[in-house]
Parts: structure tokens; C-alpha cells; sequence
């Protein structure tokens, strides 16, 4: 017998809950199964990895401790790897990690060198990070080998992850809509009001609807104050979301951040500074301004367009002016988060089932126990991010269309589930109102208001697992 559209919701709706419940327990098993190890490893090999069964690797931070000057080690992912050193002379490196999901088993390391050859593997309990205490030592002449520490030896019941604040849903939102935008044969949908977002009435209207929905603030999309509409229109999303009770803070459209605001040339550092420090002064003082610890936070789209040195130079420089945003990177596998204060993807629509779920996990681990690695360092945000479906297949520009069909809200549900299951710090929206690339929640005339109630369900279940959070650490 055919359910109607509103009983399948319910049912959708009470088992993601008990798949939610299940997962968050999960989550909280791992979290309080943590250890902090130390790996020195020692090769003659050109080069060597070292992988974890038995507990998960979350985050690491790895240097050359000596060898040769070509020799380097990973930065990300779960491999711990040393490459390109020279065959037959000795190179050390050092790998400090948190591991997650560490129970009563023992540890096993499976170590693979390229050549066999004379290689030592050093495991230090952290503990105290200032007095590492040597729990194992092999070594190894073949190339490969599975050796394993008893996990009582390095387990750390003390060590936790953090809270980062409160459960916030946060939606990007686009200020690019004017009455007559909605004319425009490539878009494929519309709203079911159409609107300008030039018109203080009628986002004062959106933001009724978005408040009601359970997001607390929206992200909204700028280019730099050199176009002026981005500051007319910021003002008005600013606005109306202070009528409606929620927040608003920016994002950086990074791709075109330069003198031009051209895609086409090369993103200018010293743009960028001038962008986040404008966005500071001009809006982060507003009363409806997403302030977390009294920082004013800003998004940065695309931020892996600019090297993680040019981003620490940025940030040197804005904070040298006294400005101290929390600054979110839209980046994945931790590769910029010694410069940012935390990670988020613009959309994550395009994977799903178990990998989707890995990726996120993975994602999710690493930021949250990044401050974990040294002491006094800050605790980073994991924003996690959730599309109902993608389509920009009417966009005359896009040579190779990407469509996701939304499956009835079964896509929106499945993204909201992996990013609570998961442990998301906040949940990001993608969108209320990109209509160009349909991913947007706002009601419209082929979903109704579907997505808003499903943001609504969503958004209570993920703030109803934590009633209390502690401040973002400074």
C-alpha cells in the first residue's frame, strides 16, 4: 500500500532519530577512547608508511627529525608516510597523532617499506606531551611487517575533545536576485515569492521563514566593497535577519579576490586582507552579526585556490592590526588548518552511502582533535555541510552538467544524518537560495515547503543532542 507524502516523512523522520541516537552514542564511545602517541620511525628504505587497524588515526602533525633534504613525510590522510628519502642512508621522522576509536585490543601498525632495508619504529604514550615515555620499539628488515602495542600502554582516559560553542545551523545565502532575475530561462525553478533582495520587506520576509526553520544565521555571499551592492544587499540580509531573532555573517567569494574581481587572474593576498578586515569594521559590530566568543565569524569560499603560507601571512597581518576574526576555510583533509580557525566544504553532495559517511567522519575527527596535538593550541570548528540535491544542467556556462535527483528529501535526510552521526560542531545549508544551481531550501514552486520542514526536523534533532557547550577557546 502507497504511504502518503507525510506518513513517509514521519517514518523517515523516527528512523534517521533511532539511526541518530545509535550514532551519537557511537560518537561518544570514540570520543572518550583517545590516545596520543609519538612515532618515530627510522629508515633506510626510500620509503616507508606506517597504518593503524585496531584504532583510527584522527589528526597528525609530522616533521623530518634528519636525512637527507629531499626526504619529506604526509601531511594528511591516514597513512603516515616518509618518501623520497635516499636508499641506504638513515632518515627519522616524527609523527605525533591522536587516535580515536581505541579500545581494549591491541594496536596493530602495519609497516611497509619500497626496498627492504634496516627500519625502526619508535612508540612513545603522550600522555604528557612534555615527557614522552617510550612504550615499544622494532625493528624491521623486511618490507613489511604487522606489530602491535597493548593499548593500555597509551591510552588516554583524560584526553577529550571539546565542545566548540553551541550547535549552530547556519544557510548560505545569496544577495544576487532582483525582481526581474526571475525571468531568466536558465533558472529551473523559482520561488514561490519572488523577490528582490534589494527590498528590505522582502527579506525581512525570508528571514521569518529561515528563523522558523530552525537556522540561526545566514552566510552570506560577498565580493569584496569595492562592488557596492555587496554592501547595500549585506545590510539589508543584516537587517532583516535582526527583525527575525537570527544572524548573519559573510563569506568571501575567494576565486575572485583581486583589483578586478576577475576569475580569470590570480587571487591577491593583500585583497583578501583588505576583504576580512573591511568585513570586520563595516558588519562585525552589527547587533545581528554571528559573534562566537565575541569574534565575528567569516567564511572563506574555495580557500584552497591560495597556498596554506600565503594564508598564514593573511592571517599574520590581519591579526597584527588587532582584528581577531574566527575565520571558517572551505577546505578538506586538514590541509589549512594551521592557518584557520576551523573547516567546512561547500557541498558534499556529490558522495554518499559509506563514503560519504568516511570522508565526513574523517573530516570531522581530524578538526575536532587537532588542538589536541599540542598543548594550549585552539580548538578548531567542524562545520558540516548538507544539500538537498545539485543541478545546473540549465547554465549555458557549464559544459559538463552535474546532476544529484533529491530522492524526495532522501538525499537532504541522508547528509543531515552523516553530519549529526559524525559530530558536527555546526551544520551549514547548502542553500537557502542558490536557485541557479538548485540547491536551494527556500519554497519554491516544484518542492513547496518541503525543505524548510525538513530543515525544521533536522535542525531540532541535531540541537536537542547537547543542551550545553563550552565557549570556543581563544
Amino acid at each position: 500500500m502507497a504511504m502518503s507524502a507525510g506518513v513517509r516523512a514521519a517514518c523517515a523522520g523516527l528512523i534517521a532519530a533511532v539511526a541518530t541516537a545509535a550514532g551519537v552514542a557511537q560518537q561518544r564511545a570514540s570520543e572518550e577512547s583517545l590516545a596520543r602517541v609519538r612515532l618515530v620511525v627510522t629508515t633506510r628504505a626510500g620509503g616507508a608508511a606506517v597504518t593503524v587497524r585496531a584504532a583510527t588515526v584522527a589528526s597528525f602533525i609530522a616533521a623530518v627529525n634528519s636525512g637527507p633534504a629531499s626526504t619529506t613525510v604526509s601531511r594528511t590522510g591516514r597513512a603516515l608516510q616518509v618518501s623520497r628519502n635516499v636508499v641506504g642512508q638513515s632518515a627519522e621522522a616524527q609523527f605525533d597523532v591522536v587516535l580515536a576509536d581505541v579500545t581494549s585490543a591491541p594496536i596493530v601498525w602495519d609497516v611497509a617499506t619500497d626496498t627492504a632495508a634496516d627500519t625502526q619504529l619508535s612508540v612513545y604514550a603522550l600522555n604528557d606531551p612534555a615527557r614522552p615515555t617510550l612504550v615499544d620499539r622494532f625493528t624491521i628488515t623486511e618490507r613489511s611487517a604487522q606489530l602491535t602495542t597493548r593499548a593500555s600502554l597509551v591510552r588516554a582516559p583524560a584526553l577529550r575533545m571539546t565542545h566548540a560553542g553551541p550547535p549552530l545551523v547556519l544557510a548560505h545565502y545569496y544577495p544576487w536576485y532582483l525582481a526581474d532575475t526571475w525571468r531568466d530561462p536558465q533558472l529551473s525553478d523559482r520561488p514561490l515569492r519572488l523577490y528582490s533582495t534589494e527590498v528590505q520587506a522582502d527579506i525581512n520576509s525570508a528571514a521569518v521563514m529561515a528563523r522558523a526553520a530552525g537556522i540561526d544565521a545566514w552566510v552570506v555571499s560577498w565580493q569584496g566593497f569595492e562592488s557596492g551592492f555587496n554592501d547595500r544587499r549585506m545590510r539589508v540580509a543584516l537587517d532583516a535577519a535582526q527583525a527575525a531573532g537570527m544572524r548573519a555573517c559573510a563569506y568571501t567569494e575567494t576565486y575572485v579576490a583581486n583589483s578586478t574581481l576577475d576569475a580569470t587572474r590570480p587571487i591577491d593576498p593583500r585583497t583578501l586582507v583588505n576583504w576580512l578586515a573591511d568585513l570586520v569594521d563595516l558588519y562585525g559590530s552589527h547587533p545581528a552579526y554571528l559573534r562566537v566568543g565575541g569574534r565575528p565569524v567569516i567564511f572563506t569560499y574555495a580557500s584552497v585556490l591560495l597556498p596554506q603560507p600565503d594564508w598564514v601571512e593573511v592571517m599574520a597581518r590581519l591579526r597584527s592590526t588587532g582584528r581577531n576574526p574566527l575565520i571558517i576555510g572551505d577546505f578538506s583533509r586538514s590541509t589549512l588548518l594551521e592557518a584557520f580557525d576551523g573547516e567546512y566544504q561547500y557541498s558534499n553532495v556529490f558522495s554518499s552511502g559509506s563514503v560519504l559517511t568516511d570522508f565526513v567522519r574523517g573530516e570531522s575527527l581530524r578538526v575536532r582533535t587537532f588542538d589536541l596535538l599540542r598543548p594550549g593550541d585552539r580548538r578548531r570548528v567542524w562545520v558540516s555541510s548538507v544539500t538537498p540535491g545539485f543541478d545546473d544542467s540549465h547554465l549555458l556556462d557549464r559544459r559538463t552538467p552535474r546532476i544529484i535527483e533529491r530522492r524526495d528529501a532522501a538525499v537532504y535526510d541522508e547528509q543531515w544524518s552523516n553530519a549529526i552521526e559524525t559530530g558536527a560542531d555546526w551544520i551549514v545549508v547548502t542553500s537557502w537560495n542558490e536557485w541557479w544551481e538548485n540547491t536551494e531550501i527556500e519554497p519554491g514552486e516544484r518542492y513547496g515547503r518541503l525543505y524548510l520542514d525538513r530543515t525544521r526536523h533536522w535542525s531540532d534533532v541535531f540541537k536537542a543532542r547537547s543542551q550545553t557547550r563550552e565557549p570556543i577557546r581563544r
